[in-house]
């Protein structure tokens, strides 16, 4: 389907959930990506904790019933369930075009190492979850035009002598029923980009975002003063400084601390993730929806792509505040690029990064293609750096994430180590902060993200984790206030949710 010129992507999705999929999920690429995704409707879901994974299987009249259990890791589970499903790659075409989409928890990483088990599993999520689609719309922002891609299984319609003529029909036949179903979807996707609806709530969501910040000062605070966290203040820096002494005594060289906060909302995950596209748009948006909790993600980092074979790793490592000028965010990207610390903290993340990718590329393809380049982002910019390689004969998507996860620019250096530590320090598992959120296609070719900037959502609660760099030199409490400010956005995303909600319902109308 071609849009007309210049229609980006629906100006809100609330048309695309109204029938309330108890499954579905949306990655978003931001301003600057090319390909959007939407899977709803996924042919089977997959979830995985603690060694066993459970497949459940749309049925027909709608709903879900389990249909395979498999006993393996994360990683191995999910490589047996795709085991079998092949699909070509679209030259020219979308990168993703039909397989599996979802998540994988920082807890994935104890199948991939011997970790201690310290930290409280409160939210008790996923360690790995994954939808089966074989249904997908694809907004191509540099083509503008939407594709809807549909699957038709074909293992079953091969025959030889006289079956080969059935067989050839059968193909024919799932070729036009697949044909039809993509025109449903397109459909489907005009209805929504034309909504009334879709235009009311985004230009009611703009009206109140440029009505509250004329007047300059925002009326509430980057934080909300009844937000609760396992990780208070005095107990972070604490954390800080044994992080410091394990430095000193040489077992890392730096360690990524995290602290999550929570509170109570009012507003829908589906809300939250409008404003968070609206005034933080990122590379690697993100929503998943399951019936026991959502993700709502605005990521900047790249963890791995694999395209055709080439491998691509984009780390992230070094951060200032956006500056209220121009005058002042060129000050503070100077400071940035030139802070001794901050350079040298990017350099080894890159470097283990290197090491990582090399495991599963070819001999002497790892490059680094951009050293420390300044991306900007709506309260933060960040230090960027990309890493390239050649996939090496006889691995797969697989055998890369068991390489490179969990990201070395959220653990540190050495990656094991660091982890021991944060299982040592923080007070709860990371669940799917730290994670990574993606695709895997049918094709072989995958992306993920690195799960930052995201809240989880359950029981109509709003986790939202972050963290920084601690080095030997670190001072505790700027630490502690770099983590606060990384969530900002997020924060800021929650409020103006609370504030759409009511003043939609002042207004009597249906937010």
């Amino acid at each position: 389907m071609d849009l007309p010129y210049g229609e980006a992507l629906p100006a809100s999705w609330e048309p695309a959930w109204h029938e309330q999929e108890p499954y579905s999920i949306l990655l978003e690429s931001g301003k600057t990506g090319r390909y959007t995704y939407l899977g709803r409707q996924p042919a089977a879901v997959l979830r995985a904790k603690g060694g066993e994974a459970q497949v459940w299987t749309r049925r027909a009249a709608g709903g879900y019933e389990p249909s395979q259990a498999i006993a393996a890791d994360p990683l191995e589970a999910v490589r047996r369930w795709m085991d079998g499903r092949k699909a070509p790659r679209l030259p020219g075409g979308p990168k993703f075009a039909g397989g599996i989409a979802g998540y994988w928890s920082y807890d994935v990483a104890r199948a991939i190492e011997r970790l201690p088990e310290l930290a409280a599993d409160d939210l008790e999520l996923p360690e790995a979850l994954f939808l089966q689609l074989d249904e997908l719309w694809i907004h191509d922002r540099e083509q503008r035009c939407v594709y809807a891609a549909v699957q038709a299984p074909l293992a079953a319609l091969a025959g030889e002598g006289s079956e080969a003529a059935a067989g050839e029909a059968a193909l024919r036949s799932a070729y036009d029923a697949a044909a039809a179903r993509a025109l449903e979807l397109l459909e489907q996707w005009a209805a929504w980009a034309s909504s009334p609806a879709s235009l009311h709530h985004a230009g009611s969501r703009r009206e109140l975002l440029e009505r509250t910040e004329a007047g300059g000062e925002l009326p509430f605070p980057d934080v909300p003063a009844d937000a609760t966290s396992p990780f208070p203040r005095e107990r972070y820096k604490d954390a800080v400084r044994a992080i410091q002494r394990y430095i000193a005594a040489g077992d890392v060289f730096q360690v990524n601390l995290s602290l999550r906060q929570q509170k109570a909302m009012e507003a829908s995950p589906e809300e939250l993730y409008e404003w968070l596209r609206l005034i933080n748009p990122s590379p690697y948006m993100g929503l998943l929806r399951t019936p026991e909790f959502q993700l709502v993600s605005a990521s900047p980092e790249l963890l791995v792509e694999l395209a055709d074979g080439k491998l691509y790793t984009r780390p992230i490592a070094g951060t200032r505040r956006r500056g209220r000028t121009p005058e002042e965010d060129a000050e503070l990207e100077l400071e940035l690029r030139t802070n001794e610390k901050e350079t040298a903290e990017h350099i080894m993340l890159v470097d283990l990064e290197r090491n990582d990718l090399g495991r599963v590329s070819r001999y002497g393809t790892v490059r680094v293609e951009e050293l420390m380049v300044v991306e900007r982002y709506s309260h933060v910019m960040h230090l960027v750096s990309q890493v390239n390689g050649e996939l090496m004969p006889g691995r797969d998507a697989f055998d890369v994430m068991r390489a490179v996860f969990p990201g070395g620019t959220i653990t540190g250096a050495p990656k094991i180590r660091t982890m021991e530590i944060i299982e040592e320090l923080e007070p709860v598992r990371r669940g799917p902060y730290t994670g990574s959120m993606g695709w895997i296609d049918y094709s072989g070719d995958m992306e993920f993200n690195i799960i930052i900037r995201t809240m989880a959502v359950k029981d109509r609660v709003a986790h939202i984790q972050a963290g920084a760099g601690i080095v030997i030199d670190s001072d505790p409490e700027r630490e502690y206030r770099e983590s606060i400010s990384k969530a900002r956005a997020l924060w800021r995303a929650f409020h103006y949710a609370g504030l759409h909600g009511s003043a939609s319902i002042d207004r009597g109308m249906d937010a």
